[in-house]
């Protein structure tokens, strides 16, 4: 594909100039996608206090950084090894913006790698948050089952249909075993009240 620069006239005069200009254009285009990363790092981090971000978002940003990572570093290599080599189409001022971009690229990598670490963070925050949600919510199911397990035992014996079961002749059995019931509930409530397992 042309450049406008180059349909009108005013592209690279040189080798060296193309070169230092794919370079340049390369490393600006790359920092345009780590700067925006960094941007939604930033809102991940402040969508963590309304609890509206996912883990799916987290890790995919993560990746992006990965993979960003994995490709920026061999270019950072070749970059320096161009500049330690002495190639005849290079001039210094040339070589000179090639260390610039190089440091440029050395920067991307250190921000890449913060970000990296600021995402794993998170990622392992909205875990143990998660994890802690999921036993406050079992603990409670548990504490709930013992209470109302002795409750049932209560009415599942009262139900059998047997002869012999006391207050089968009175007409208020109904209301003493639903009475009782409520007050046992309210006790076992209280007794985990008072050892603080709820």
């Amino acid at each position: 594909m042309r450049s406008k620069k180059a349909e009108t006239g005013q592209g690279p005069t040189s080798v060296g100039a193309f070169f230092v200009e794919l370079i340049g254009n390369l490393t600006r285009r790359i920092e345009s996608v780590v700067n925006e990363i960094e941007e939604t790092t930033d809102e991940i981090e402040e969508a963590l206090s309304e609890e509206t971000i996912s883990i799916e978002e987290i890790t995919k940003a993560r990746m992006t950084t990965i993979k960003l990572k994995r490709y920026m570093s061999p270019q950072r290599e070749a970059l320096d090894d161009l500049i330690e080599q002495s190639i005849p189409w290079l001039d210094e001022s040339a070589l000179a913006l090639i260390s610039e971009y190089g440091n440029r690229n050395r920067r991307i990598l250190e921000t890449l790698d913060a970000t990296r670490e600021r995402l794993t963070a998170l990622r392992d925050f909205v875990e143990a948050e998660r994890a802690n949600v999921l036993n406050r919510n079992s603990y409670l199911l548990s504490v709930i089952a013992a209470i109302f397990l002795p409750l049932g035992f209560l009415t599942g014996l009262f139900g059998v249909n047997v002869a012999g079961m006391p207050g089968t002749e009175l007409t208020s059995a109904f209301w003493y075993l639903t009475l009782g019931s409520i007050v046992a509930g309210a006790a076992l409530y209280t007794v985990f009240k008072l050892l603080k397992w709820l």
